[in-house]
């Protein structure tokens, strides 16, 4: 009778990791300083559609906001995805992203956009840069692009 029962336990554990796949990864993006110094590391992330990123504030006062018309800038996420803003985020809080659409998403920090706090998603493989018009952006968030963007053709 024991036999059967643990026979049925695994049964139960298996099926619905069988039946539904597996769930999809969490990744997690620190955000960290509080002026000169703030930044999102990684920088880039590559992702997988529905892939859940997780932003984790390690110290100072954020945003994580897309580059999108609704956030009164220029659009540098894909014209299929929902525009995201976090809203201010305090020291030891965490925020969820969940990006179901390939492409190349830009986002930034409201209150250090300026001085080049920003980052980048790349969600799915294979994908080709997007023309975004890097002229409607400010330049420290450029040099922090390219900067990222180097880093990862050095690897």
């Amino acid at each position: 009778m024991k036999t059967w029962i643990n026979i049925a336990v695994i049964f139960l554990l298996v099926i619905p990791v069988s039946v539904y796949g597996n769930p999809s990864d969490t990744l997690t993006v620190k955000v960290l300083g509080t002026a000169e110094d703030a930044r999102f590391e990684p920088t880039v992330l590559q992702v997988d559609p529905g892939d859940v990123i997780r932003f984790e504030v390690v110290e100072g006062l954020h945003t994580v906001t897309a580059y999108h018309p609704d956030n009164r800038r220029a659009q540098r996420i894909p014209e299929e995805a929902q525009s995201f803003d976090s809203g201010m985020l305090n020291a030891g809080e965490v925020w969820f992203l969940k990006l179901q659409e390939k492409g190349v998403y830009d986002y930034f920090c409201l209150p250090h956009e300026r001085m080049g706090h920003a980052g980048r998603i790349i969600s799915g493989t294979e994908i080709s840069m997007p023309d975004y018009d890097d002229r409607l952006i400010p330049e420290a968030v450029m040099k922090t692009l390219n900067r990222a963007k180097r880093q990862i053709k050095n690897r």
